[in-house]
């Protein structure tokens, strides 16, 4: 997935407006991440505590 996102930012830098792109495709990918990262602790903490009840 990286690879494809690494393409596609190469992609967008050789355009005109690659600067506004760029950022907004980065802004996107962070939230994403973020909430992939949210997801994982939620399904950690919900495993934890059925292991312990």
């Amino acid at each position: 997935m990286t690879d494809d996102r690494m393409a596609l930012m190469e992609r967008v830098e050789k355009q005109a407006d690659g600067d506004l792109v760029r950022e907004m495709l980065a802004f996107a990918a962070e939230r994403i991440m973020e909430a992939e990262i949210e997801a994982l602790r939620t399904a950690v903490r919900k495993s934890t505590t059925v292991a312990a009840g």
